[in-house]
Formats: structure tokens, sequence, C-alpha cells
């Protein structure tokens, strides 16, 4: 049997699978037929991924049945976080790769800077840990009004972000008539007109950060900085709200001045 394949001449170079002769002329490695066997078991373990000291062990009969399963068994395990992780892995890339695809076939509409309109609000504001504990609040706003008193899109409007992303400063809020008057938690304010860095974002909730970036990178970029809070006004939400409904369409506002 002649040498051949890159598993065999690797390991047989580490004194793995040593030749029966080597022609002194031209080099050629000679194996017997009754290295068979040990030639299929070594390159199975290397397949597997055991270590050159590891395949060594047990091809000189070194370890017994039992040491050998623990062997095993470890290398099982550790197959399988290592299978975790590149799935993991997998995903986040996919989801990159989606969004990116996404944003080359419906590019968002540029920033646009418009002086926002007067409104008076009705609204819960709360300090959250993260934006999944955003939806929650509006079954609360809407046991203190009816929703059909609204005169425009429900929102939210943030606040303040914690430096160490630690809470946010959030409301949940819907626009009412002048002079309405909620019950229970809710309470009325008014919202006064000013400039505003604009983006509308055609999909789902849970790509609303790749919208909010468009807008602060537009910020930067022209020489603005940030004055005030950031709002999301939900032009098109449809129930049952969920994070992923592409369908949803909604507007960014956020609070600018000329640097």
């Amino acid at each position: 049997m002649r040498s051949a394949g890159p598993n065999r001449a690797l390991l047989r170079d580490l004194g793995l699978l040593p030749p029966r002769y080597v022609d002194p002329i031209t080099g050629c490695r000679r194996y017997g037929v009754d290295q068979i066997e040990r030639a299929r078991r070594l390159i199975a373990l290397k397949e597997i991924g055991l270590s050159l000291d590891e395949i060594r062990l047990v091809l000189d009969d070194r370890l017994s049945p039992d040491r050998f399963r623990a062997l095993l068994e470890a290398k099982v395990v550790e197959l399988q976080r290592e299978s975790h992780r590149v799935e993991e892995q997998l995903q986040r890339a996919t989801a990159q790769l989606e969004q990116l695809e996404r944003r080359m076939e419906h590019p968002m509409a540029g920033v646009t800077l418009r002086q926002s309109d007067r409104k008076t609000i009705a609204y819960i504001r709360e300090q959250i840990a993260g934006i999944d504990q955003i939806a929650p609040l509006f079954p609360r706003l809407f046991e203190s009004i009816d929703p059909d008193d609204g005169i425009g899109p429900a929102g939210n409007i943030y606040n303040h972000f914690a430096e160490d992303c630690s809470s946010i400063d959030v409301e949940a809020v819907l626009p009412v008539a002048e002079g309405y008057e909620p019950g229970g938690e809710a309470r009325v304010r008014e919202i006064e007109p000013t400039q505003v860095a604009v983006l509308t974002h055609f999909g789902a909730f849970n790509r609303l950060h790749e919208a909010h970036a468009e807008v602060m990178g537009w910020i930067d970029a022209n020489d603005y900085r940030v004055v005030g809070p950031s709002y999301e006004w939900n032009l098109v939400c449809t129930p049952p709200v969920t994070q992923d409904n592409e369908s949803y369409v909604t507007e960014i506002q956020v609070e600018v001045t000329k640097a």
C-alpha cells in the first residue's frame, strides 16, 4: 500500500503511521496490508478533532475503554459548544445580510428638517430598563383614556438614555384634543413646535435602530446637534402589535439645532 492523501501524509510524518519500507532512491513509502485498519482509525480520529497526542494514545492502546469513552464524551461536549457558537454567528451574519439586502432594495428616504406641530398629548412616563418594556405602557395608557379620543397616531418619546444603558426615560403617548381630561394614571401636557430632523421608517419595529442610526449619522454629518427628545410616531401600526411586522410605518423625529 502506497501513501496517499493529506491526512495520511501529515500523520505518517509525525510517526503515527510509520512505513514498512522507504525506497532509498525515490523516497516512496510503502505500507503493509495489515496497516490499513490503523490508517483508517488514524484518519477517523483526526477528522473528529482529537489532538495528535490523543490519537497516538488511542492507536497504541494506551487508553482503557473507560478513558477512551471519557475522551470521546469530552470531545462531543466541546463540539456541541462550538456548534452552538457557530450557529449563533451564522444567525447574526444572516441577519446582517438580510438587513443590508433590504436597505439595498428599499433605501430609506432621506432625512429632512422641518418644524414640528404643536400637540396636546396624554402620556404615561416611566424609567424602564429596555425598549422591550415600552409595549406594556400602552395598555396602562388606554386604561386611562379611550383610544378613540386620539386625534393622531400614538407613539413614544425618548427623553433620556442613561450613559451606562441601564435605563431609559420614556413616554407612551397619544395626541388628544386641547383641554382633554384623562382618568387614571395618565397625564396631559403640551409639546411645543421645534426644529426636528425627520425620517420615515417603512418596516418592523425590530429594525427601528437602523433608522435611528441613519438620523444620527445625518445629524453629525450636517453639523447639527441634538437638543431635546426623540420621537417615534406610529403612522401605520395594525393590531396585534408585533416586533417583526414589516407593514408598519414609523416617523422618527429628533429635536436638533445647528451646531
